[in-house]
């Protein structure tokens, strides 16, 4: 069933293409190739919804289109014979408009959601897009330029290093057409990304991401904490050449404190008003936390008072009451267009998903107020939901899914009131017997009694054991971070396991998002002890309502990063309860950090300081506000954070394991080091008890998730062999 399940097309961004057509992009496994799989087709959204046949978008990197929605920009990169050419196209209707080859002007286009963006004028004349700028080379004058160290973005973004605002400007008329390409000289105190053309102006809002004092670049994903904040940039009308690539001169400022990472400017127009959007978050500490909503005027350029006088439109939530909204817990990223305008008279609204508890709800944020409005449907269904886009008026597309129904593609309609009717536009039309068998689960979200709020996700079989011997074997899986949450959308190889005949637990211990702050706050210092806790609780608590039972094969266990981090804590600290785990990249010696592109996560979630702060914002710089970055200088590892590191991690713990371990470690993980993984495997290999497997499989060339085709199937298999061979172990030791 894993084949058949990772290669249903899941919708991965969408776009109104006109006012009844709607554009979506989806991705899937090949496994005949060994490659994912982009694909595009368009819904057309009359009385009946009518669908196109899927195509492979080819070469095409990234799109979008223009406000009025007549244009379409395309980023396309052309491989043929070991040779990458890149061009930038613009289409009106049906035929190019515009187009220019880059090739030789700059590297490979950003097209992650951390750095990368493209952005129309509002004129509809120029395309603003990230890209790597081209590398240094020795000259006579430095020849040891081209050898000189650059940081990179980190794990995920590993080959990116210099990104540069690119601006495409192009004009058709009588004579010859003009086609001009200009890269933005901005300031080197910061590597900007996400920017966006401001409407009816000449101006630039990008996230700016800051070396830290010791010249390191914290890597993004998964890390909403960085050193980063929203700049204004304004392009000026001088020109130069230089190096053989023309470069536009311009003006920046940042317009964020010191103390706030911030992230994903939008800018919407409403009654001649100019209003900028941002996520913000604190700086340091946790990796993930809850995020706020920032808006700024910016229909005349924000002086002193405006920049000093910054509130959140939405506000971090410590302690939510139980059901009443936890906090804003966004993706890294906005939607592209996420405003609303549904009357000329009222203020626009804001549309966004979150993590609420142990599902990602749809929010209506007004911004006017920041009144907060979940749109999830109450039919008692465990849904979650996931914003593609708006069309900037009345409609937004949004997928959903539960653990046991995959990804439905979703057009909601907004009235003048703000109330939304939902209509279901695609449903993945299944093999009959794949059907079938997802029919044959259930699932629902348990809470853990005394431990609120933790509780825990269970997909498990539709119909109820007879007996104690009829109860499935129980895969515990935590999920990583550990500032993440396991929600209620589908997942292909979780549900694929449990169409083996094995119930699946997803804890969400503390710590894990879309609970309020102080639960994210309430694990600082306590990895290793308290979500362990967690964890085990939610194992006895299900074993006490007679889901699970104890007993050799019954209790299994596996997780990545974070999530392998608590299955080796759990494989060592109760020896007892499990027969096998999995470990995917785990965290086995919090003290190793040398390699990691996040090595403030090793100290911060421990409970350790390592100060992070951003340069001033430009309101701080004129006040005179003291810029403590110059004067705090990051920690070094001693001997003693090593033993303190040492003491929280599953190494500690290595001699007590009894259970059969496999290990998947990549071999170009930045965020944890492969030796962590590979030194874990020798001391299981020298301490397991004869017939007890410890196995661990290498690849090649794989990161941290471990997201190859090949990889996540291979991965897939392995353990689940295991966990079948763990099941012998039912039969020899009967209960």
């Amino acid at each position: 069933m894993y084949e058949q399940l990772t290669a249903i097309p899941v919708p991965s961004s969408a776009s109104f293409a006109g006012s009844d057509v709607i554009n979506v992009t989806s991705t899937f496994h090949d496994h005949v190739r060994n490659a994912k799989r982009t694909v595009s087709n368009s819904y057309v959204t009359e009385e009946s919804v009518t669908g196109s046949a899927l195509q492979d978008i080819g070469d095409e990197v990234a799109f979008t289109y223009s406000p009025s929605r007549a244009r379409r920009a395309v980023l396309r990169e052309v491989k043929t014979q070991g040779k990458t050419t890149r061009f930038v196209e613009i289409w009106q209707q049906n035929s190019i408009e515009a187009s220019i080859e880059v090739t030789e002007t700059h590297g490979p286009f950003y097209t992650d959601e951390f750095v990368g963006s493209q952005s129309f004028s509002s004129s509809e004349t120029s395309l603003l897009y990230i890209a790597e700028s081209n590398p240094p080379s020795a000259s006579e004058e430095d020849p040891y330029r081209k050898f000189r160290y650059t940081p990179s973005f980190g794990e995920g973004i590993a080959d990116k290093r210099r990104p540069a605002i690119f601006i495409f400007s192009w004009k058709n008329g009588p004579g010859k057409p003009s086609r001009t390409l200009f890269s933005l000289s901005t300031p080197p105190s910061a590597l900007f990304g996400q920017a966006i053309f401001a409407p009816h102006a000449d101006i630039i809002y990008a996230t700016g991401y800051e070396y830290t004092s010791d010249h390191r670049l914290l890597g993004p994903k998964y890390c909403f904490n960085r050193p980063s904040g929203i700049w204004e940039i304004t392009p000026t009308l001088s020109r130069d050449v230089m190096a053989g690539e023309t470069q536009m001169h311009c003006t920046a400022r940042k317009l964020t404190p010191s103390h706030l990472s911030c992230r994903s400017p939008r800018v919407f127009s409403h009654q001649g008003k100019l209003t900028l959007l941002w996520i913000a978050h604190p700086t340091g500490g946790a990796h993930a936390a809850t995020s706020m909503l920032y808006s700024l005027d910016i229909t005349s350029s924000p002086g002193l008072k405006e920049l000093t006088s910054l509130a959140p439109l939405v506000d971090t939530v410590f302690t939510p009451e139980n059901g009443a909204f936890p906090g804003l817990y966004p993706d890294f990223s906005f939607a592209p267009f996420p405003i609303l305008r549904l009357s000329a008279s009222k203020a626009p609204y804001l549309v966004t998903h979150s993590t609420w508890g142990s599902r990602t709800t749809v929010l209506r944020i007004s911004m006017a107020d920041g009144a907060v409005r979940d749109l999830t449907p109450e039919d008692g269904k465990i849904y979650s939901w996931k914003v593609l886009n708006t069309d900037g008026q009345s409609r937004v597309i949004c997928i959903r899914s539960t653990p046991i129904s995959p990804n439905e593609l979703v057009l909601g309609q907004f009235d003048e009131n703000g109330e939304v009717s939902w209509r279901v536009l695609h449903k993945p039309v299944l093999p009959p017997e794949l059907a079938e068998e997802l029919a044959t689960l259930r699932a629902s979200i348990i809470p853990i009694p005394d431990r609120y709020p933790i509780e825990t996700i269970v997909i498990q079989s539709a119909v109820a054991p007879q007996t104690a011997r009829d109860i499935r074997p129980c895969v515990t899986t935590p999920h990583g971070g550990p500032h993440a949450t396991s929600t209620t959308a589908f997942s292909p190889a979780t549900v694929a396991l449990a169409l083996e005949r094995y119930t699946i637990s997803l804890p969400n211990y503390t710590g894990s998002l879309g609970f309020g702050e102080s639960a994210v706050r309430a694990l600082l210092g306590k990895c290793g002890t308290l979500d362990v806790e967690d964890c085990i609780a939610s194992v006895r608590h299900l074993i006490k309502l007679g889901i699970s039972v104890e007993g050799p094969g019954k209790q299994l266990v596996m997780g990545g990063s974070h999530g392998g981090f608590l299955t080796g804590h759990l494989i060592g600290q109760y020896p007892d309860m499990f027969s096998a785990a999995v470990l995917r990249n785990p965290v086995t010696s919090a003290g190793e950090i040398s390699t990691s592109d996040i090595p403030d996560w090793y100290y911060a979630e421990f409970g350790l300081p390592y100060p992070l702060y951003s340069s001033p914002s430009a309101a701080e710089s004129e006040s005179g506000t003291q810029f403590p970055q110059t004067s705090t200088k990051p920690p070094i590892m001693t001997p003693e954070v090593f033993e303190r590191l040492h003491r929280a991690s599953p190494i500690a713990h290595v001699d007590a394991v009894r259970a059969a371990v496999l290990l998947l470690v990549g071999t170009s993980d930045l965020r944890v080091a492969p030796t962590q993984g590979i030194e874990y495997y020798h001391a299981l290999k020298q301490r397991a008890r004869e017939g007890t497997p410890v196995e661990m499989l290498m690849f090649e060339g794989e990161s941290h998730p471990l997201e190859g085709v090949e990889a996540a199937r291979v991965g897939w298999y392995a353990g689940r062999d295991l966990f079948r061979w763990a099941e012998t172990l039912v039969v020899q030791f009967p209960n």
